[in-house]
């Protein structure tokens, strides 16, 4: 056995050819960026989480107002109707 073995380093399971070794720190910047801004997309989603009721109050609140608005318009009083009205009587003395 005359083949001259490398002799492994440790933390050196998998090493790049020498052709590929530039692409190293470039996808290790890439990646690290992606996971930041998974990170921050994440904590985004979770302060939309919880402002979006906060957030949908006024609506619904609206909402509600414009249902009492228009269903219950009928139990009010029209002009018409005030005005034929008869008089109110006086109590018996």
């Amino acid at each position: 056995m005359s083949e001259k073995r490398e002799s492994r380093r440790l933390g050196r399971y998998f090493r790049l050819p020498e052709r590929l070794r530039w692409i190293f720190w470039p996808s290790l910047t890439v990646s690290g960026g992606g996971s930041a801004y998974l990170l921050w997309l994440e904590g985004e989603a979770l302060a939309l989480a919880e402002c979006a009721p906060v957030a949908a109050l006024p609506g619904m609140a609206a909402l509600i107002y414009w249902f009492n608005h228009h269903v219950f318009a009928s139990t009010r009083p029209r002009r018409d109707d005030l005005a034929r009205a008869p008089s109110p009587r006086k109590p018996p003395s």
